[in-house]
């Protein structure tokens, strides 16, 4: 048991490093650059299709990553629900008729491209992949 406890100072340095490691890089929103008028909240309330346009009347356009760990946290801290349950909502909204699908690309320098070119578009990246030619919505 001795042998034990006098790993534990490192393995406790471990687990501090790695959670500071996560902390650093995460996934955040990202809007065009001529977009002034993004916020945290009002990126969550599109996600959660509370409004589906712009404070200036412009629709939003909503784009997602196909990666579900990405997804997840960004739902969680945009939205404060899960994936799943955005999911759901915009499963419903769509068979009423009410939203469209997102459109869902495979890598953050995708998304970062359209974004970067349609004025009205959203989506998220991981932090470590932003490169400048969007906007960060934090």
């Amino acid at each position: 048991m001795k042998n034990h406890m006098r790993f534990m100072p490192y393995i406790l340095l471990l687990a501090l490093l790695a959670s500071s490691a996560n902390s650093v890089a995460g996934v955040v929103a990202i809007v065009n650059n001529a977009n002034t008028l993004a916020d945290k909240k009002m990126i969550g309330r599109l996600y959660t299709l509370e409004i589906k346009a712009w404070p200036d009347g412009s629709r939003a356009i909503l784009y997602e990553l196909s990666v579900d760990s990405e997804r997840n946290e960004f739902c969680i801290a945009y939205t404060g629900k899960n994936a799943d349950m955005i999911d759901s909502n915009l499963a419903k909204a769509v068979f009423v008729g009410r939203s469209k699908p997102h459109k869902i690309f495979k890598t953050d320098a995708d998304i970062m491209e359209v974004v970067a070119k349609e004025k009205d578009a959203v989506g998220y990246v991981n932090e470590s992949s932003l490169n400048g030619s969007v906007r960060v919505v934090r």
